[in-house]
Order: C-alpha cells, then sequence, then structure tokens
C-alpha cells in the first residue's frame, strides 16, 4: 500500500549550479535568419505514441482550465500517466501553476488529480504579470534582429536581470525568473522557452543531471534548420567577485558533444530526440569571436579591451576552435605577462582607467573571459 500511495516528484528535486565554472581558471591580473513560420511541433510530443498523446492533451488541457482532475475515456497504465504527466510539467511551463508532484493512487488511472501552486484568481494575476514582463522583452528586440541575435538577447537579459536562488518564492517558473528576478535552473530554462515560443524560434526543454547527480534543466533551441543547446543558469555563475554586469556566453548555442556526457547528463525521456552537432551558430562563431590560432584570439581580445575600457564596459571574451591555441594563447596572456601589457598599453595610449582584471576561463571549452577593474571599484 505505501509503495502505491506515494507521491513522486515529476521533474525536479532540485537544481545544478556551479560557482564559476567547470575547471574555470580565475585569478586577478594586476596592471540571423528570420522566425521560422512553419508551425512547430516539438520533438518531446512527436516522441511519444497515439495515446500518450492523448493523454498529454488531455493533462494539459486540464491544467490550462485549472479543473480538479484530467478525466481520461480509457483507464492508462500508472507509469505511462506519470511519463506524461512529466513531461507536460517539463514542457508546458507556461502553465506554471501545475506542482511538480504526481500522485496516483491507482495501477490503472482513469482520472488524474491535479495539484496546483496557486489559486486560479492567483494564478492569472501571475499569468498576466509574466505576459506582460516577455512582452516587454520582445518589444525591446532590436528591428529586424536574426533568430540568432534575439536568442543572445534574451540570454542576456535572463542573465543579467536574474540571480539564481533556491530560497525564494516562484524559482522553478518563467514568472520567477521575469518578473521577481529569482530562479534556479528550471525557471531559467522556462523563461528561455517562454522567450523563444513568443519570437516564434522552435525549442523544447531538456531534464537531466549534472556530473554530480544534482537535477538540471537546459533548453534546445533550433536556429536555421539546426538544434543547439542553451544553459542560461550556468552562463550565471555564482560570483566570488561582485559584478551585476556580469555575463558570459560559454553555454549558448553549443553542440551535444561539447556537453553530453561531461557536464549535462539528459534524462532517457529527452535523450536522442535531436542532435546538436552544428558549429556555424555557437555564440562566439556567430559574433566573430571563434579563432583557430593564439594570435588572432589575442588581437581580438585587445581590440575587445580598449573598446570596453573606453566605454567603461567589463566583458572581454573569446573562444579557440583549437585547444593547443587556447593553451598557447594562456601562456602568452597569463603566464608571461601580455595581459598586464595589453592592459597598460591601452590604458596609456586611450587614457582608460583599468585597474586590473578578473578572469574566467573554460578549460573544457577553450574560452578566455576577463572582466575589467576601474579604479574607484571596490
Amino acid at each position: 500500500m505505501c509503495a502505491v500511495l506515494a507521491a513522486s516528484a515529476a521533474v525536479l528535486a532540485g537544481c545544478a549550479k556551479i560557482d564559476e565554472s567547470p575547471r574555470a581558471a580565475e585569478a586577478e591580473i594586476s596592471p540571423s535568419a528570420s522566425a521560422e513560420n512553419q508551425v512547430f511541433v516539438s520533438p518531446v510530443y512527436e516522441s511519444l505514441s497515439n495515446e500518450e498523446k492523448v493523454l498529454y492533451d488531455t493533462v494539459k488541457n486540464a491544467v490550462i482550465n485549472f479543473e480538479e482532475f484530467a478525466e481520461f475515456e480509457q483507464p492508462a497504465d500508472r507509469e505511462t500517466v506519470r511519463k506524461v504527466y512529466r513531461l507536460v510539467y517539463s514542457q508546458e511551463r507556461i502553465y506554471f501553476w501545475l506542482s511538480s508532484i504526481f500522485y496516483a493512487p491507482d495501477s490503472e488511472v482513469s482520472a488524474l488529480r491535479l495539484n496546483y501552486l496557486y489559486e486560479k484568481e492567483d494564478a492569472e494575476l501571475k499569468r498576466a504579470e509574466l505576459d506582460f514582463a516577455a512582452s516587454t522583452i520582445i518589444g525591446e528586440l532590436p528591428k529586424g534582429a536574426s533568430d540568432f541575435e534575439k536568442v543572445v538577447y534574451f540570454h542576456d537579459k535572463i542573465v543579467k536581470d536574474c540571480a539564481f536562488s533556491s530560497d525564494e518564492q516562484h524559482v522553478n517558473s518563467a514568472y520567477g525568473v521575469l518578473v521577481t528576478g529569482y530562479g534556479q535552473c528550471e525557471g531559467y530554462a522556462a523563461a528561455m522557452a517562454l522567450l523563444c515560443d513568443k519570437a516564434g524560434i522552435p525549442n523544447f526543454i531538456v531534464c537531466g543531471t549534472n556530473s554530480e547527480g544534482t537535477s538540471h534543466a537546459w533548453n534546445k533551441i533550433r536556429l536555421d534548420g539546426e538544434w543547439y543547446n542553451v544553459d542560461c543558469t550556468w552562463d550565471d555563475p555564482i560570483l566570488k567577485r561582485n559584478n551585476p554586469d556580469f555575463v558570459r556566453h560559454d553555454y549558448l548555442l553549443v553542440k551535444d558533444s561539447e556537453i553530453e556526457g561531461l557536464t549535462h547528463f539528459t534524462d532517457n525521456l529527452y535523450g536522442g530526440l535531436v542532435s546538436c552537432t552544428a558549429d556555424k551558430l555557437n555564440y562566439f562563431s556567430g559574433a566573430g569571436k571563434m579563432f583557430r590560432t593564439a594570435d588572432e584570439g589575442i588581437e581580438e581580445l585587445t581590440r575587445q579591451l580598449k573598446e570596453k575600457g573606453v566605454a567603461g564596459e567589463r566583458e572581454v571574451e573569446v573562444r579557440f576552435s583549437d585547444v593547443n591555441a587556447f593553451y598557447s594563447a594562456m601562456g602568452i596572456l597569463f603566464d608571461n605577462g601580455g595581459m598586464k601589457d595589453i592592459i597598460e598599453d591601452t590604458n596609456e595610449r586611450y587614457g582608460t582607467k583599468i585597474r586590473s582584471a578578473y578572469k574566467h576561463n573554460n578549460e573544457d571549452l577553450s574560452i578566455i573571459h576577463i572582466s575589467l577593474i576601474y579604479e574607484g571599484d571596490e
């Protein structure tokens, strides 16, 4: 009886959050195409059998209408209903009032009781607030922005305006991320999915774990017919040095081979639905910050540092397609004093007030990321 009556968490019991980045090397150094018009059907939904699609639609429509029960025309196996419930919960995060708790006391389920986080009136109020927040972000997009530029804008907006928290309310929903400004991985992924939905960009949410076995969620997004991974949570780390303007792009539009089975482990329900193999619109490639040689990367880093220094901005980043070029650049910049020389030359030539820099390098992805520190900064 206990085994039958036990409640089980539908998707995520916790959330994977990183402190800086995996294998991050850090130290202070002193002196595209438009949205696709075709109707998008999620690969998650497409992966279901006809019976499971009927169950999915039944649960989804019951949640939309805030019904107490999802009533099925034909009784369904408990584990099948549980699977469908997990998928509705993870993929339909616009209906954030649905609880993650799945409860079905019988082996054959004809009516599934639904649990909600808010009363209907409160949920409708929050839904209106969320819609306003998301529509405002969409309205801020530059005219004629490509889908690539839209995804970058959404990513940066989420990372800059939301703080990771496991203590605040609503952190597992887009409402928490876009309205209250607090979230954890599930909320970050839901916010990105909602914004992509509004912009007509195909996407779905992936659930799994990190290398430590902690539950985690991120996005898969399709641009120019190719799928990419996006993880806003891991691009918004808890910094040892306070920097409200910090944003990085390490996990923005990356391939499966760069994260799958290394830092991200996909749950079986979401694995193998699509393949993320393209490089073309990885953030660094699309933004012109991917380089094959150490000299090319250092030249671009120097250009960015001058540009950011003159503007009083802080973040400088490059990525290398060749790991040997990455380590060569690292040696020149940080072992042989190259970064100090660049800072001193920039200050002398352009009158900038850069005191030092702080590095957030990602050795896994061959990324050098520098945060500038100015005179007068604490």
